[in-house]
């Protein structure tokens, strides 16, 4: 996988309907409007949850109210299984992005299919795996990346290369805000509006109805480079 792709913004995992038939008969389903939050900081979790479908932020907030998305998690992510095995209340707060389900399994049947199945073991360390790779490499690019880097990593990380309008613009898995775009990569949202523009006359990115796309040009070289990295 290339570097950029382990961004704070996560594709769907795989369809696994052998993972979803064992779960789904155990399961509270939950379906939320987009920005809704469902769980804030301090929460006591008594279940994992399922994002079968629709996507969902997970963030953290300074004393001054600034939002610091952490990861953002799509179609077949779990999500809650490190405060739940420590027996201790989230440090996040989650809420959703878009129109979402979310299936809520108990922490007793979680416990148990744990232990005993396979299957669903290896689907939950993989999602904890991949969270934890997520925070390392947010920490990297914190530290050592350019604020437009670390944007033009998290626009290469969603784009959709199934989709190309005119022949050379890619269009993105997701649409985000340059507010979103702010508190994914950890800058201030006038910094943004201006590094934006400059993607823009850089031709990396052109905005169309409101919407980013990224040039298929600009994302191929960008993966090149990454690669090398």
């Amino acid at each position: 996988m290339q570097h950029f792709l382990n961004s704070s913004y996560t594709v769907p995992m795989p369809k696994d309907i052998r993972l979803e038939t064992l779960i789904q008969p155990y399961c509270k389903i939950q379906s939320f409007r987009p920005k809704t939050r469902f769980l804030e900081l301090g929460d006591s979790l008594d279940g994992v949850y399922y994002v079968f479908r629709g996507r969902t932020k997970h963030y953290i907030l300074g004393e001054d109210g600034a939002e610091k998305i952490l990861y953002t998690l799509s179609a077949r992510w779990f999500f809650g299984e490190t405060p739940l095995f420590l027996h201790e209340p989230t440090g996040l707060i989650s809420e959703t992005m878009e129109s979402s389900v979310l299936w809520k399994l108990p922490f007793p049947v979680y416990t148990r299919l744990f232990n005993e199945n396979v299957l669903f073991r290896s689907a939950i360390m993989n999602c904890m795996s991949r969270k934890m790779l997520i925070l390392r490499h947010e920490i990297e690019h914190l530290v050592f990346s350019p604020c437009k880097q670390r944007i033009m990593q998290l626009l290469c990380s969603t784009v959709d290369t199934k989709s190309c309008e005119e022949g050379n613009w890619y269009n993105l898995f997701t649409h985000y805000t340059q507010y979103e775009i702010s508190t994914i990569v950890g800058s201030a949202r006038v910094t943004t509006s201006k590094l934006i523009n400059e993607l823009c006359s850089d031709g990396f990115i052109r905005i169309l109805n409101r919407k980013i796309q990224v040039s298929q040009k600009a994302y191929e070289d960008f993966v090149a480079g990454e690669h090398l990295l």
